[in-house]
């Protein structure tokens, strides 16, 4: 069953690839978290940390799919080798003002310079997997793939920028962050033989933005309140480990949820089925919604870790499925950017749902603030229901362009 995945890593080049881009973006799980325990230590306030990483996260949100249309025309190498050299030294200047007594506004304009030139590492591995896969059931596969890594980055990030910062010095996971992103972008890039190739630019510039496309807004919309999910399950995790009297379960639970996404992912992504990519789609939204919703109602910590590892093997299901829906209904010259903005639908729900947990928590406690990670994930499966029509008619499309392009190849 799970050949599949060693079948796909033996394409040429493929492993190669996704493993750098896997070194790549583990800086994605620490920034947040690395962010928040140095300024807290510096400036002794959780609130500036906070409006930092959400500002950090909302640059980058608002910036990526721009950036990702530039290199759908202009190509991976020649832009994120810009990005990088502008990210690289912001960061730094990042690290010295949080360390400095210079103004909250100084950190939160650097904070917005950093995060918009951060490269968004997850859409370019995936457009690599388009390039060569397209159009075979091993594509499926791929993405699953890379939604696994990502759920191992985010079950083993969190817990090394923590010990990295409480043993070493309070930058230490950040600067560790910085490094594995640099080492990875630059060995990613390296590997040219892989890249897709690129569009007219003066044809993209004439073209609408990709969120314009249709059915691209109908998953973005849905990946925001996925982001909120995450978000508000972070915050009150937490909140409702120190309030059980077991604050250093916290990490334990978070992992707990990972691990029911990352199991739910591994047998997803292996298995053969028949229905639309558009079908397992909304399944596994409507089964998120359910298993997400007990979870206010659980009052100890031993039924909420349950509850998580229930809760999170819906996730990676449904993160594969939206994805791979992506790649199947645009156009291949519109991968990257339209890859790049449910990327930044869940940026937005993180950004957005951490803070409004925090409030709940302060002013109730952290159990009501549950019904925020709930509320997300029965949103998402009534949004995508609401705007079910938008993505039918973005998959007859793509389904016509499909055909058309097979017998434009038959002919040939």
């Amino acid at each position: 069953m799970f050949g599949k995945y060693v079948s796909v890593l033996r394409v040429p080049g493929a492993a190669r690839f996704s493993a750098a881009g896997f070194v790549g973006r583990i800086q994605m799980s620490m920034i947040g978290l690395g962010a928040v325990l140095l300024l807290q230590h510096e400036r002794g306030s959780y609130a500036i940390a906070g409006a930092v990483s959400a500002i950090y996260a909302l640059s980058m949100a608002i910036i990526s799919p721009q950036v990702s249309r530039l290199i759908d025309s202009l190509g991976q190498r020649r832009v994120v080798r810009v990005q990088l050299a502008v990210h690289l030294p912001s960061m730094v200047a990042l690290i010295v003002l949080a360390m400095s007594h210079t103004p909250d506004w100084m950190l939160y304009l650097v904070a917005f310079v950093t995060g918009a030139s951060q490269p968004n590492i997850g859409p370019l591995v995936r457009a690599r997997w388009s390039t060569m896969l397209t159009g075979t059931g091993s594509l499926r596969t791929a993405f699953a793939w890379e939604s696994l890594l990502d759920e191992v980055i985010f079950i083993g990030g969190p817990p090394l920028a923590t010990v990295l910062a409480l043993s070493l010095f309070p930058s230490a996971s950040l600067v560790a962050a910085t490094v594995l992103l640099a080492v990875g972008t630059v060995l990613f890039l390296a590997q040219r033989g892989t890249e897709p190739p690129t569009t007219s630019h003066a044809r993209q510039r004439r073209q609408r933005p990709a969120i314009a496309l249709p059915g691209v807004a109908a998953v973005s919309m849905v990946y925001v309140l996925i982001g909120g999910i995450f978000g508000a399950w972070e915050v009150t995790t937490v909140a409702f480990s120190q309030q059980h009297g077991h604050p250093g379960v916290a990490g334990l639970l978070l992992a707990i949820y990972s691990v029911g996404s990352l199991g739910g992912g591994l047998v997803f992504g292996a298995l053969n089925l028949r229905a639309s990519l558009l079908r397992q789609f909304l399944f596994m939204l409507a089964v998120m919604a359910v298993v997400t919703l007990p979870l206010p109602m659980l009052g100890s910590v031993w039924l909420l870790g349950l509850g998580a590892l229930v809760a999170g093997i819906a996730v990676a299901p449904v993160l594969i499925s939206g994805m791979s829906l992506i790649e199947r209904i645009v156009p291949m010259s519109r991968l990257t950017e339209s890859m790049s903005w449910p990327s930044a639908g869940l940026a937005v729900g993180l950004a957005v749902a951490s803070p409004l947990a925090g409030i709940i928590v302060d002013a109730h406690d952290a159990s009501t603030a549950y019904w925020i990670t709930s509320g997300c994930a029965v949103g998402a499966a009534v949004v995508a229901f609401a705007l079910l029509g938008s993505l039918r008619r973005a998959n007859v499309a793509a389904t016509a362009r499909i055909a058309a392009g097979t017998q434009v190849a038959a002919r040939v």
